[in-house]
């Protein structure tokens, strides 16, 4: 999953406590359910009040799962109400309501009020208890105590679902802020901080991954003497530019690359040896018309392009040998222009 469908998802649903409670409050109104569809096939003489608190459990707890409403305190009472009226009447799987709804509260307020908080769902049960038909019954205190065990270790084992959320959470959240870092140290190795370009371990990077493509090697034409006549920060300035530039003139599948000190790259993949001249002498004409302009003084820049194509059968090296001859050729040929290998 990635790191914006896990955020996408934490905004809907909130944190895995969070789900979890929503999940069993959605138990809990199945069991509900069962309650109700065995007080309308037996009939007993109090099967219409089971049917109504057992309607009014579903419907309340139903319409705070649609509503994605996480659990708060004032859910417990409402619950434990319903619960002890539905143990009174003597509602059949009632006995299960308070222990699923001991867990989404121990989920809800942690390990250090669980202890707390089983002692008043105990309290409560065992007083629903004293009240309903069966209170003289000879295995009443078998079955309330063992009740009272299932809460007390239904309630361990809810702290300890607790911790193992909690530090799953907490890995989680390190995991994701390690790649998050590991993303942004690994964009800084492959950047050119000047122009922000990719920059040349990018480049050999990248183009090992891709079989066929031209490449366009740019060079500014007299950058030494450019840099000695109006200074290195004016030197930068103008890397920066053309740099933005070519970020500028290429095509999302493209890349640009300053491959080192006035010299840059363009892969261009899936395109032919025609297209890439195109490409080459459309740059170039934008570079030698765009106005430099240092201390109020307009400076002429122009750039020399050698384009070659890399194929299947040819290597990386070989490709950008290539273009650094058909470079030299278009210098030797007095700049300013494009060339092919």
């Amino acid at each position: 999953m990635s790191a914006s469908n896990g955020r996408d998802i934490i905004k809907i649903w909130g944190d895995p406590a969070t789900q979890l409670q929503l999940i069993i409050r959605r138990m809990g109104a199945i069991a509900v359910l069962f309650s109700l569809t065995a007080a309308v096939l037996n009939q007993g003489p109090q099967w219409l009040v089971i049917a109504g608190l057992a309607s009014v459990y579903i419907l309340y707890n139903m319409f705070l799962c649609w509503r994605l409403a996480k659990l708060r305190l004032g859910d417990l009472v409402i619950n434990l109400v319903l619960c002890a009226g539905l143990t009174v009447v003597g509602a059949n799987y009632s006995n299960i309501l308070y222990h699923l709804l001991l867990i989404r509260m121990v989920l809800m307020v942690g390990r250090d009020r669980a202890m707390r908080l089983t002692l008043v769902i105990v309290f409560v049960y065992v007083t629903a208890q004293l009240f309903t038909t069966h209170a003289m019954a000879a295995d009443f205190w078998l079955d309330v105590v063992f009740n009272v065990i299932s809460f007390a270790l239904l309630s361990g084992t809810a702290v300890y679902m607790c911790n193992v959320v909690e530090t799953q959470w907490k890995n989680q959240g390190q995991i994701a802020e390690l790649m998050r870092e590991n993303a942004h140290h690994y964009e800084l190795a492959h950047t050119d901080q000047l122009t922000g370009l990719l920059n040349h371990r990018a480049y050999l990077e990248k183009t090992a991954n891709i079989s066929q493509y031209i490449l366009l090697i740019v060079d500014i034409d007299h950058f030494k003497q450019l840099n000695d006549a109006y200074g290195h920060l004016f030197g930068d300035q103008v890397l920066e530019m053309v740099g933005r530039m070519l970020k500028m003139s290429i095509r999302s599948r493209d890349m640009a690359f300053r491959y080192g000190g006035e010299e840059f790259a363009l892969v261009l993949p899936s395109t032919s040896l025609e297209l890439g001249l195109k490409i080459a002498e459309r740059l170039r004409f934008q570079v030698a018309n765009c106005d430099f302009v240092h201390k109020g003084e307009r400076v002429k820049i122009t750039i020399s392009i050698g384009v070659a194509r890399k194929s299947p059968n040819v290597a990386c090296q070989d490709a950008f040998s290539k273009a650094d001859s058909a470079l030299y050729r278009a210098k030797r040929q007095g700049r300013n222009q494009c060339a092919v290998f």
